[in-house]
């Protein structure tokens, strides 16, 4: 495995000390990072696919810093969920998912009419995904962009349906850490 200088990005045979260019000391194997390969998802998903042989995708919904989340309806149960496939340099980290199922666990007790239900964080050959509660309707971010500003009155009614869905979280406990406009439904 051939070295790469750190002052000159020059390459240097695995056994050089120092760089043959600017004489710079070379890192020794033991030293260097080495980049694990994630496996993407073996296909795109596409409305009228079937994912983990259970998940007939609708339509995707939207994607961010975790990953793409779709409409779907479950097959097993004939119902219409949201299914967000996590991202694999996300997934591949065990601590994270650790945090996720536990944050799952937690989130799974709240049953409030403005909290969207979580149901299970699964895995499917490799890719871990969440189901959760499908709410129709648009987010609020999309709203104001299409609209414009909202009215006093509807921003009041928003931020109260909010706090009570986030006073239920809290008191068992348990901290939205992704609250933002694209996250909230109207």
């Amino acid at each position: 495995m051939a070295k790469k200088c750190p002052k000159c990005n020059a390459d240097n045979p695995g056994t050089s000390t120092f760089c043959a260019d600017c004489g710079t000391q070379l890192p020794s194997l033991e030293d260097v990072e080495v980049t694990e390969t994630l496996e993407a998802p073996k296909e795109e998903l596409t409305t009228g696919s079937t994912f983990a042989g259970r998940y007939q995708i609708i339509e995707e919904l939207g994607k961010g810093g975790m990953g793409k989340v779709y409409r779907v309806l479950d097959k097993k149960l004939k119902e219409e969920i949201a299914l967000k496939l996590i991202k694999p340099e996300i997934a591949k980290d065990k601590k994270t998912l650790e945090r996720f199922h536990n944050e799952l666990k937690l989130a799974r007790k709240i049953s409030q009419r403005n909290v969207g239900r979580m149901y299970e964080l699964m895995e499917e050959d490799g890719t871990h995904f969440i189901t959760m509660e499908y709410v129709p309707g648009e987010d609020v971010r999309s709203s104001i962009r299409r609209f414009g500003q909202l009215t006093i009155g509807k921003s009041i009614s928003i931020a109260k349906q909010i706090c009570e869905g986030l006073a239920e979280a809290h008191r068992l406990e348990v901290v939205h850490r992704d609250l933002k406009s694209n996250n909230i439904m109207m």
